[in-house]
């Protein structure tokens, strides 16, 4: 398959939130698209309800997990939060954001608030856009990102020389 030619891809949580739901995803389709202003964008699948709550809220929350959270990653990649609380499984810590009601995560090495500024089907997935508009920066102590091997089956963190 093409996509093994990508890997090893960097590890990523998205948060949302809408109304009373709140979720978390695995992302590690995610690109800087813009410096100025400072613009990502990342894909989620078509079925997610992390993708619902974005759409509906219109902001999520970016988080860069270490390696110390690989297993929380890999059930946040594994089951959908239509059927359980990530949250709660995983242990995360929710913190309330600056400036979007998608929450940050506690555990995570920084997090990163943002603003949809569009989304377009993909194919079976869709791709968001979003500005950011918040930065929580890596605590002195971060940990090494953590990155998908070879079709997301194993985790690693990765040490760049």
């Amino acid at each position: 398959m093409f996509q093994e030619l990508f890997y090893p891809r960097q590890a990523l949580l998205v948060t949302a939130s809408s109304s009373e739901k709140t979720n978390l995803s695995a992302v590690e389709w995610l690109m800087p698209v813009s410096e100025k202003p400072p613009i990502l964008a990342f894909s989620l699948g078509n079925n997610s309800l992390t993708l619902d709550l974005i759409c509906t809220s219109m902001e999520f929350v970016v988080a860069i997990p270490g390696e110390k959270l690989k297993d929380a990653v890999l059930l946040c990649g594994t089951t959908s939060g239509k059927f359980i609380d990530k949250f709660d499984e995983t242990k995360l810590t929710q913190v309330k954001a600056k400036r979007v009601s998608a929450p940050l995560i506690l555990e995570a090495e920084a997090n990163i608030e943002c603003k949809v500024l569009s989304y377009t089907s993909a194919g079976d997935h869709s791709i968001v856009v979003g500005e950011i508009i918040e930065v929580h920066l890596p605590k002195e102590d971060a940990q090494e990102p953590l990155l998908f091997n070879r079709g997301g089956k194993k985790l690693f963190g990765l040490k760049m020389d």
